[in-house]
Parts: structure tokens; sequence; C-alpha cells
């Protein structure tokens, strides 16, 4: 016989013990399996990029099943003999399957089983971590779906170069650039984790060279020849190939070793990562600030209990916001922006959450809030959380509208708390210096929002505050012990000296300019924050509350609207935000509070409109009963989305469910016919196989036919096929497996010459179909398909132009016309 074709018998042979060919199922190789190997320890190098966003190695399992799913799927694919399609299809279904005991066991029945959950946030994850994780902060925890992101990379990375490895390679003789396309998973998985990473990277020196290395040399040793020479000739191709190894990976080394310092230098300066590119979606800016609501609290909800809070030691301040921008109306929160970074950002966080690396911790704590009366959006948090815990009440299920700020230690849940929400933190506390502690520290040096210029009355109380004192820390100590010494506290409630409240350009100008100072936090943290800046200091004012009174066993103390306060934080090196109190606690105010003599004028300033606030003003904008309604009504897709989505949807399922199946019959099939049974069967089942194969192409099968017969009725590709299988069967001694091997690649033949003169439109049906073996043809009256029938379908099914039969010829076939007597077999007349 024929010599058989290379390419054939690499996909077809499989060595048994005794040195003998077995035929059946697709086999794989050696080789193929060194390149599988090969894209895994790529992968696995890429995949360690997923560290320093997720932090620790929670991320290690996803990724694994990542692989699992894309090497597991091709080589099912390969194994079947399915399309790329059908490969893609058997990967979607596995990462379904799998995504639960690999992403979500907490989401599963007994761990492994999918559950609507689980499968839920494996569709939600597959589409939105990639977006929630640019914004969310590091490391990232949660929400459930964020687990996804390594595991459908990874999944998509590792399918990619196995499908190359196991279906494109073997097809035709390597080269670099085909052997190099198998690299385009891995590859694609490296950028990714580099460019969705952090300003840290792990290890990315000692990862980048050992990729480099591992991809250069199996591209080295994967393109050799195939014609290898014997004797001399051959050792000096190994030899060629040691040396050629060797020098890449000296020359690996000496580039890595060259370049290392550099690389170290650069990346210690700004290094481009998306999440930096990335604004995060919620800017505090529109809410009102929390101290232009102080006396919300004062005056409203003085005697109200807000919430409750466990947990806390004496001394410890609760924190509610930071503001560190000034417009010259207000302190706020300034928008996110890469010009300040220090005043950090509100992003989506999971359970864990990200600190202030300029905190320097001196304990730790667990603490507890349960809300009360409390209706703002601002979380109450104590010192810097590392990590909040939603326990009870409706902010369960409002997971991702929690967000946190870690340059600043506070939080916010963007619809508001409510009564009932509970949660837990676990809490980093700075202790307040010892006396003499900072005395020669320097204010650190920070990028920070703008703050407008002081007043000249302020600017000018300020020196008299400070003279005679030189070090950073002696001079804001200076200006907090003389405001609560010279200063007065009322509210402007009833029976308390008038007070305006208000902490803009203009109150600060009025109060300086009285004799005596008279006003309450809101005031004077405004004031000192100024007098801060005016000193070239960075500067923050805080709004918070403070607790008369702790349990010493950190039982639950309740926390009421009189409690509330503020304070001033400036930053020390080497030692964090220091806590500066303003406020006095004297409140007997003297009578005379008019303006003092001046014996020069003083400096005209112009002033922004006077920001009175009124009683009834609220907080923020969170306690608008318009959004709490708005936050009520249940978020609904617009109808003309659903019907898209429907009209979209349900034919893509329908499409690749069909698909689906039939590529699975066909695998089933063909396994069966390969692997069951006698040689003899199994070469009379290569037959079978390309005749079901040229019906799903729409070719008639002559009913009760020879092979011979049945041959000529379909495609002359078949008639060697038909020879070789009647030899196989027929022939006095068994078949070798060579020769049923050999009869099988004939099979492939000639299906794929059908499939190649086919239009493109039968070609695609035919993937939808999967022909039964006991299926019967007929004609359009129901009369069997003899093989003269069959042969006018086939040469109709196969003609173009004048090649077609003639109408009689069409109608006869079909049993419209009666056929003429005599005619055993169609004749040229006829169309034939």
């Amino acid at each position: 016989m024929a010599a058989e074709p290379r390419v054939i018998r690499a996909q077809l042979d499989v060595s048994d013990a005794s040195g003998g060919v077995r035929r059946g199922r697709r086999a794989t190789s050696a080789a193929q399996w060194r390149d599988l190997a090969v894209v895994v320890v790529l992968t696995a190098l890429a995949m360690a990029g997923f560290q320093p966003p997720y932090g620790g190695t929670g991320f290690v399992l996803a990724t694994l099943g990542g692989v699992v799913v894309g090497v597991g799927s091709a080589l099912v694919g390969y194994l079947l003999r399915l399309n790329a399609l059908n490969t893609v299809l058997i990967g979607v279904l596995a990462y379904f399957l799998l995504g639960t005991p690999f992403v979500l066991p907490g989401d599963g029945i007994a761990v492994v089983v999918p559950t609507l959950e689980s499968l839920g946030a494996l569709a939600v994850g597959a589409v939105a971590s990639w977006r929630d994780s640019l914004t969310l902060a590091t490391p990232i925890t949660g929400p459930d779906h964020m687990a996804v992101l390594p595991y459908v990379a990874t999944a998509a990375a590792t399918l990619t170069s196995s499908a190359i490895v196991l279906h494109v390679l073997p097809r035709r003789p390597r080269s670099v650039l085909r052997a190099a396309a198998v690299l385009l998973g891995p590859v694609a998985l490296l950028a990714l984790t580099m460019a969705m990473g952090t300003d840290r990277p792990f290890l990315a020196i000692t990862r980048g060279t050992l990729f480099a290395l591992v991809a250069l040399v199996w591209l080295s040793w994967s393109t050799r020849g195939r014609n290898a020479a014997t004797g001399v000739a051959a050792r000096t191709v190994w030899t060629r190939r040691l040396a050629g190894t060797a020098v890449i990976a000296l020359a690996a080394g000496v580039v890595a070793g060259g370049i290392g310092d550099a690389a170290s230098l650069a990346l210690d300066r700004d290094r481009f990562v998306l999440r930096e590119e990335v604004t995060p979606p919620f800017d505090p800016y529109p809410y009102q600030s929390p101290l232009a609501g102080f006396r919300t609290y004062t005056k409203d909800l003085r005697d109200v209990v807000l919430f409750e809070a466990s947990g806390l030691q004496q001394g410890d301040s609760i924190k509610l916001a930071t503001l560190d921008q000034y417009s010259g109306r207000q302190w706020e929160i300034a928008s996110p922006s890469d010009d300040r970074p220090d005043a950090g950002a509100y992003t989506l966080v999971g359970r864990e959450v990200s600190t202030s690396d300029f905190l320097v911790a001196s304990s730790d704590r667990d603490v507890e809030f349960r809300i009360d009366a409390y209706k703002d959006l601002w979380l109450p948090s104590v010192g810097s959380p590392t990590s909040i815990d939603l326990t009870a009440g409706p902010v369960l299920g409002r997971r991702d509208e929690l967000r946190f700020n870690g340059a600043t230690g506070t939080g916010l849940v963007i619809g508001g708390l409510e009564d009932g929400d509970a949660y837990g933190m676990h809490v980093e506390v700075q202790d307040q210096p010892m006396e003499g502690q900072l005395d020669n520290v320097p204010v650190a040096r920070l990028r920070m929002p703008d703050v407008a210029a002081a007043p000249a009355a302020v600017t000018e109380r300020m020196q008299t505050y400070i003279q005679g004192e030189s070090s950073d820390y002696l001079r804001l100590k200076a200006i907090e012990l003389a405001l609560r010494s010279q200063g007065y506290l009322s509210h402007g409630t009833a029976g308390e000296a008038p007070s305006r409240a208000g902490h803009g350009l203009d109150r600060m100008q009025g109060m300086f300019e009285l004799r005596y100072l008279v006003g309450d936090e809101e005031q004077y943290v405004s004031a000192m924050a100024l007098m801060a800046h005016e000193l070239g200091f960075p500067v923050r004012v805080v709004v918070g509350f403070k607790p008369p009174s702790v349990p010493a066993d950190g039982g639950a103390v309740e926390v009421r609207g009189g409690d509330v306060t503020a304070w001033v934080e400036v930053p020390f090196e080497g030692f964090g935000w220091v806590a500066f109190s303003p406020t006095p606690e004297q409140t007997d105010v003297p009578v005379n509070t008019q303006e003092r003599p001046e014996t020069k004028p003083k400096a005209q300033v112009r002033q922004p409109p006077q920001t009175e606030a009124r009683p009834d003003d609220l907080i923020t904008a969170a306690d608008d009963p318009g959004e709490d309604d708005r936050r009520d009504e249940p978020f609904t897709l617009p109808a003309w989305l659903t019907a898209l989505i429907t009209v979209l949807l349900v034919p893509l399922v329908a499409i690749g469910g069909s698909l689906l199946v039939a590529a699975v019959l066909r695998g089933l099939r063909v396994r069966a016919r390969r692997d069951r049974g006698s040689p003899d069967e199994r070469a009379a089942g290569a037959f079978d196989e390309a005749v079901d194969r040229f019906a799903e192409l729409g070719y008639a099968v002559p009913e009760h036919e020879t092979r011979r017969r049945t041959a000529g009725a379909m495609h002359p590709a078949l008639a060697t096929l038909a020879v070789d299988a009647d030899r196989a069967v027929f022939d006095a001694s068994e078949p070798t497996p060579e020769e049923v091997a050999r009869v099988w690649a004939e099979a492939e033949r000639a299906a794929d010459e059908a499939t190649a003169e086919s239009s493109r439109g039968r070609r695609l049906l035919a993937r939808f179909l999967a022909r039964r073996p006991d299926r019967r043809d007929r004609t359009r009256r129901g009369e069997r398909m003899n093989a003269d029938r069959a042969l006018l379908r086939n040469r109709i099914l196969r003609s173009h132009g004048s090649d077609r039969p003639s109408p009689e010829a069409i109608a006869r076939i079909e049993g419209i016309a009666p056929e003429r007597s005599g005619d055993a077999r169609p004749t040229d007349r006829d169309g034939t």
C-alpha cells in the first residue's frame, strides 16, 4: 500500500507495550505533553502577578482551577476531534461546573455542587471583575465575584495556548512564528497582571527573567528540524542545541544582572498601572461637609442615641470623616486627584481594607458598632481599620455601596446607614506623643488638597501665639493652648452666649475681630487648621464623636449627638498624624464682646457670602427623603435593554447548545467505531463514519447497498475507501493495526475533500448535525432511496450550472414523475 501521510500518522499512532502500533482515538505525543508543560510553567510565572492586588496566596486555588479548565478543555476537544467553536463551548461548560469548588466553595453545596448563587457570581465576575479590580482598594478580598478574575483570565490564557499546541502545531511543520503563537496566552496573562497590579510588583525581575529564559529555550528546541540526521551529523546537531541553550541561559543571566539595578530603580519610581489611571467611581465632594452640619448634632440631636460602640478604650475618639480641602466657605472632602495622592480616595473594598503607609500603630483592637438613630452616610470608625465585617441589618445586602479611604482611615456607605445596621472592625490605633517626644521632629511634607489663605485677623493672631517657638510641634502646641485658654465655648443655643454657625472666611475674620473668641469645635478647628496651613504645614480636620466615658471592660457605650467633636491633625516624620484639640471648655463668656479698639486700619479682605447654617439643614445629601425613596425602589433594567438581551441571548444559547450536543454525539460515535470491536469491524466503522460525514453535508445515502455501490452513488472520493474497507473485512487474514489506521486515514481524507467542496452554508449546517447510524434517507414522497436516486441527488448537490441534471431526472428522483421503462440507471440524456 501507499505510504501513510506523516501528519495523519502523528495524530493517530500510539505505541503499545509490545512495540506495535495501536489505532483508536486520537492520541497525544510526548512532544505535545512537553509543550503543554511549558504552557503551564509560563502561566504559573505570569499568574504570580496577582499576588500584590489580592494579597497572600488566596488567589492560587482560583488560578489552579483556571489551568485545569483551560488545559483540560483543550485536551477533551482534541481527543474527541471537536472543532474550535465546540472546544470553546466545552471550556465555557467546564468554567461554570468547576468554578464553584475552585473559586466559590463557600457558595456551593458540599463545596463542590454549584448553586444559583455561585453560578451567578461566576457569570457576573467574568464581566465585572475586570472593571472592579481597578477601583477596589488592595488587597482585594471581596465582593465574591472578584475571586473570578484570576480564574477566568488563567482559563482563557491556557485554553488558547493549549488549543494551539494540540490543534495547530501538528498540522504543519513548525516555524518560529507558529511556535511563538503558543506563547500568546501566557504573555497576555503576564501583561494583564502587570497592568492590573499595583506599583509594588511581586518579584518582577526574577519572574521576568525566568519567563524569558523558559520561553527562549523552548522556542529554540521546539523549532528544530524534523529530519534529524544520524551518526556524526546527529551528534553535531545535539551539540549545537546544547551549546545554544547554554548561550541563551548565560545571556539571560547577564542581562538580568546588568539591568537589575536599573529595573529596581525604575520600580521605585512611578510605575504605570491601570488602577492609578482609573478615577474611582465615587466622588464625595458633592455631599455636604459634616463640619457644616456640626450644630445639627449639638442642637437637634443632642440627647438622641445615634449608635452604640463596643470595644472602645478610655481616650478613644470615633471618626466620621476627614476633611482636607478648604474652599473659603467650608472644610470638605476633596475629589480624587493624582495631584494630591496623600489625601487618598474612597474606593470599593472587600472585607480587608488598606491602611496608610504613614500610620505608626501602637496598638490594635476589635470594635463593633450598632446603628440606632444615626442616618448619615459616613461610617463611624476608630483609628485606622484593617478589616470591616458587615454583620446585621439592611447594610448586609449593600456591600457594593461600601467605600473606604485607606489614607484617612474613614469609610462611607453611599445610600446611608439605617436603624439596625451593625458591623465590626479590626483597627490599629496610634497613641498621642509623650511630652517632648516631637519637640525636634519636623512636620512631614505631603501633597494635600488646596487650602484657601487665612484672613488677616487670623494670621495676625497666629503670629502672637507662636512668638518665641522655633520647632514645628511647639508652634502648633502654642496655637492649641492659646485657643483653649483664650477662647470660650458656645454652640449658640438658648442660655449660651451668641455664637453664629459656619466656618467660612467671613466667620473666621469676624470671630478674630472681637475682643473675645466665642464659638465651638466648628470654628476653633477651622481657625487652627488655617493657622497651620499659613505655617506651611499639611493639615486636615476630622469630625467625629468622643464619649465622656467608656466601660473598662470594653462593653457597649451609647453615643449621643451631644458627644460630637472635631479636631485638627498634622503629620510628623516617623510618627504619623498627630491630633490637636484647640476647642476650649470654659463657657462663661464676659459680657463685653464688642470689637477691640484698633489704632491702625485693617487690611481689606473680600469675603464670600455668609454661610450660616439653618437649624433645619440636613447633615448630608444622604438624608434627603427623595434619596431614601429612590434607594428603596428595586433596580430594574430598562425594557429595551431586557428585550435586546433576550433577543440576543436566547438564539446564542440555542445555537451554542445545539453545537455542543452535536459535537459530543459525533465524538462518541467516532470513539465507538474506532475503539470497539475486532479489527475488521473497526475498518468497516471507518467507511460508516465517512458516509455519515458525507450525509451531514447533505449527501444522500442509498439504502441496503454494498460499499462500492454506495461510494459510486455518493462521491468519487469514497471509491478507494470502499475498496480498502472491503479488503479489510473480507480478506482471509485479519487486518493489522496499520491497515486499520490506513483505512481511517483514508476516511478522514475523503471527508475533508467533501467538506472543502461544499458551500459555506452546508459546512455551517453540518456543525449542527450528528447523523444516527440507523437513519434511512427517503424521497419527498417517502420512497426508499436506492442507488439511482442517491446518485442523481448527489449530482444535484455537487452540480454547477450546465452540470445540473435535467428537470425530468430531478422529478424522477423524488418520485414525482414515473420512471421510464428500462431505466435501470440514469443516462447521460437524463442529466448524469
